[in-house]
């Protein structure tokens, strides 16, 4: 990915840990933990944290199909990092599934593999 693909990846994880209303402690652990697996650095966070401050923010989906599943997956993990899953984060990911075409039985072994992927980190 390049600097700007990380941004805007982050960016996406970043908004969806926004939508509760505040983002908890867990879930900077699991933006930065996210970004780490994406290689990017603090400039690359930073930037994604300002982006999503801005007004008319979207989520924005990679253009690789891998880089599409895998955010998938770390959206739905960051969703989930603070044990709770607010009915907006919930409408998101499932916008964000439909727009890839992810059905449910796929959507339910993402879910748990990202639960599993979860509990592995704890």
């Amino acid at each position: 990915m390049t600097s700007d693909e990380k941004i805007q990846y982050l960016a996406n994880v970043y908004y969806i840990l926004t939508v509760d209303g505040k983002v908890e402690r867990v879930e900077e652990k699991m933006y930065e933990r996210i970004a780490k697996g994406i290689d990017a650095g603090y400039f690359e966070q930073s930037r994604a944290r300002e982006m999503v401050k801005k007004d008319g923010f979207a989520i924005r989906y990679p253009s690789r199909w891998s880089d599409r599943i895998r955010s998938m997956e770390d959206l739905l993990a960051a969703a989930l990092s603070d044990e709770k899953l607010h009915a907006l984060e919930k409408k998101l990911m499932t916008d964000y599934a439909k727009h890839l075409g992810i059905d449910q039985t796929q959507m339910n072994l993402i879910s748990r593999e990202t639960k599993a992927r979860l509990k592995d980190m704890t």
